[in-house]
């Protein structure tokens, strides 16, 4: 987490010095100016000379010339952090492994994006600029009171404390509103992106009614957090328009009352400037400065949690492989997850030309062991490993595109490679015509495969993987969503890849499959309790029960 707000830290504070240094010089340019024009304004007041009117106009100009351009650079440094912080999140996404984000929901990572990136670079875009451009005027215009005027230094900067307290106060109660907002919100999107991929199945089970109401309901918990958050600003602004009016009235019943010299026209008029015009916009941002510097404080936490999330990293040790002849040998695999073991001490062997069915009860852990054979996980091992290796999930991915480029893995690619595609698809089961895909190669699939079933987006998965088949191909139960007569001939498929030397390991709950199999291996509470023969594990009275149950 320390790594991820160090991150931070330089993309906004230290990358591009120059620039940062130049807001610092301009708001203080813009500072010195401002109150330089009370001081020329009163010898105006009291000779009249144009010379000193030109230079009080010249004065005026520049303070909002320095003024605006210290905002305009804080605005285009703040695009340019935002744009580094969304590749940061993204590297780090890709980075992260799936156990590692077992806790992060995608609604909350998408929140990162939409919401605490632009928060934090408020600070470059709003807090740097308006903080400085606050801050130098007042520290400065109580200097200027009690130089030019003599009024004493407790009484001058105790009034300003004061302000910036209350003001504090009321920006510290308001970010608080914006940081439920913030959580809201990303809860919000987590359960609204969850509903959308899971329509199907809601409304199936009748269960979309009670899913949409628990949306409704983090919904009005965001409205109702929205009205206190527009309720709390409108008071804060209130107070903060008000605040020159209560400081004009101090310090004018201060030289009222206390202070014993003459106060003239040019002195008067000199202090409402310094305390109507100069103060007046500062200490209306002073609310709001402080609001945006705690909200993005929130964000800068929330964000360098995620950045500093690190995988635990797998020990994987090299193998002088038993038998020459194997491509792939793991011995001693142990996988930890919460402090509890969910894979021990698996041995494991592949030779070229195999089928391997991988088989056991629901949650025994085939599919963790399938994704620390390609390092998606935290396991510890001695691996040897020879050739390539492909992995098809269970959780299958497809873009919101054609049909066409789904196969090859790209948007608006060339149909050059039709023909190979045709033939890989028809290998891996899918027909156009039998599955009703009418637009062939140009079908749009939708968003998340929205226009395929299961069974289709099963085999469009395993067709890409059988374009360039790999030496290994690991195959998460690929055949959970076909039915009987398209599983053998899958199998069919399988076997053709067997003969021309590629291995396989599948994942399956399909007991007709077996037989086809070189070795099946059984796993349950993450141990291989059998590796062997097809005919040596339907005979093994330990395991009549469950091949019963598949059946």
């Amino acid at each position: 987490m320390k790594l991820g707000r160090k991150r931070l830290i330089k993309i906004i504070f230290i990358e591009r010095p120059g620039q940062r240094f130049l807001i610092l010089i301009l708001s203080l340019f813009s500072a010195f100016l401002g109150l330089a024009l009370p001081y020329y304004q009163r010898f105006f007041s009291e000779t009249l000379q144009l010379g000193y009117l030109a230079i009080c106009i010249g004065l005026s100009f520049g303070y909002l010339v320095f003024n605006q351009l210290t905002l305009l650079i804080g605005q285009h440094e703040a695009v340019i952090a935002q744009k580094k912080l969304a590749h940061a999140i993204y590297d780090q996404y890709l980075k992260l492994k799936p156990l590692t984000l077992q806790t992060r929901s995608v609604g909350e990572v998408v929140s990162l994006y939409t919401t605490d990136v632009p928060s934090l670079t408020v600070w470059l875009e709003q807090s740097l600029p308006y903080g400085l451009t606050t801050l130098f005027p007042l520290v400065l215009a109580p200097l200027f009171l009690i130089y030019f005027y003599a009024l004493p230094g407790y009484f001058c900067f105790g009034l300003v404390g004061v302000l910036i307290l209350i003001n504090g106060l009321m920006a510290y109660r308001q970010s608080l509103f914006f940081f439920k907002f913030k959580k809201l919100a990303a809860d919000r999107m987590g359960l609204v992106n969850e509903w959308i991929q899971n329509i199907r199945g809601l409304k199936i089970l009748n269960w979309v009614e009670g899913f949409e109401n628990k949306i409704i309901k983090k919904r009005i918990e965001e409205t109702n957090n929205r009205i206190a958050m527009v309720t709390n600003g409108q008071v804060m602004n209130s107070i903060s328009s008000s605040i020159t009016f209560w400081l004009n009235l101090s310090i004018l019943g201060f030289f009222i009352w206390l202070h014993d010299g003459p106060l003239g026209k040019s002195d008067m008029i000199a202090l409402l400037w310094v305390t109507t015009v100069f103060l007046s916009r500062p200490l209306r941002q002073l609310p709001w400065f402080f609001t945006f510097v705690f909200d993005a404080w929130t964000s800068f936490r929330r964000l360098g949690d995620f950045l500093g999330l690190a995988n635990i990293d797998s020990t994987i040790n090299s193998n002088i492989p038993s038998d020459p002849h194997l491509i792939l040998e793991v011995k001693n695999l142990n996988l930890v997850v919460d402090e509890k073991k969910v894979l021990q001490n698996i041995n494991l062997s592949i030779r070229p030309g195999q089928l391997i069915a991988l088989i056991g009860p629901v949650g025994a852990g085939k599919s963790l062991l399938m994704k620390s054979l390609i390092n998606e996980t935290p396991f510890t091992a001695d691996i040897f490993f020879k050739g390539s290796s492909s992995y098809v999930p269970q959780d299958h991915f497809v873009m919101s595109a054609s049909l066409r480029d789904n196969m090859n893995f790209d948007y608006n690619s060339n149909p050059s490679h039709d023909p190979i595609i045709m033939q890989q698809l028809a290998k891996a089961q899918f027909s156009f015509e039998l599955d009703r895909v009418q637009g062939g190669l140009n079908t749009l699939i939708g968003e998340r495969g929205v226009n395929l079933s299961g069974g289709q987006k099963q085999r469009v998965s395993l067709a890409r993987q059988l374009m360039q088949p790999r030496q290994l191909l690991l195959l998460d139960d690929p055949l959970s969503a076909i039915d009987v007569t398209t599983e053998k001939k899958l199998v069919d498929e399988f076997i053709k890849l067997k003969t021309a030397q590629h291995s396989i390991l599948v994942t399956t709950q399909r007991f007709t499959i077996l037989p086809q199999c070189d070795r099946i291996l059984f796993i349950d509470h993450g141990q291989i309790l059998f590796d062997g023969s097809a005919e040596q594990f339907l005979n093994d009275d330990r395991f009549r029960s469950f091949v019963t149950g598949l059946e």
